[in-house]
């Protein structure tokens, strides 16, 4: 069965959901990593989680609303630049503030089936 171009572009859309959905999450395990160097009982170790619960629930709105979603990640990862300084430093700026940006591009870019 041939397809139109709009079609097309319809599902070249829909692929991004997913990849933007797992580099999510690997980048929640990542961040999270960080929390361990305190306690686990104390209050520090929530206080360094607050970053993953924040993104977190970017994720689950994301999951439902994808072009909101994708928004909240993309100020997120500018809200990082600001809070963690990471404009300073190429590597700092990829790792920490890059992906949670490329993460709301990716969902921004994607279509809801």
């Amino acid at each position: 069965m041939l397809r139109t171009a709009d079609e097309l572009g319809k599902m070249k859309r829909n692929y991004l959901n997913l990849p933007a959905k797992i580099l999510a999450i690997l980048y929640l395990v990542f961040i999270s990593l960080f929390a361990f160097d305190t306690p686990i009982l104390s209050v520090g170790f929530l206080i360094h989680l607050l970053p993953t619960l924040i993104l977190a629930g970017c994720l689950v709105f994301a999951w439902f609303k994808p072009k909101v979603g994708g928004i909240l990640f993309v100020v997120a990862g500018l809200g990082t630049v600001v809070v963690f300084n990471t404009y300073r430093e190429l590597i700092s700026f990829v790792v920490i503030s890059g992906i949670p940006i490329l993460v709301g591009i990716l969902f921004g870019f994607s279509k809801k089936k």
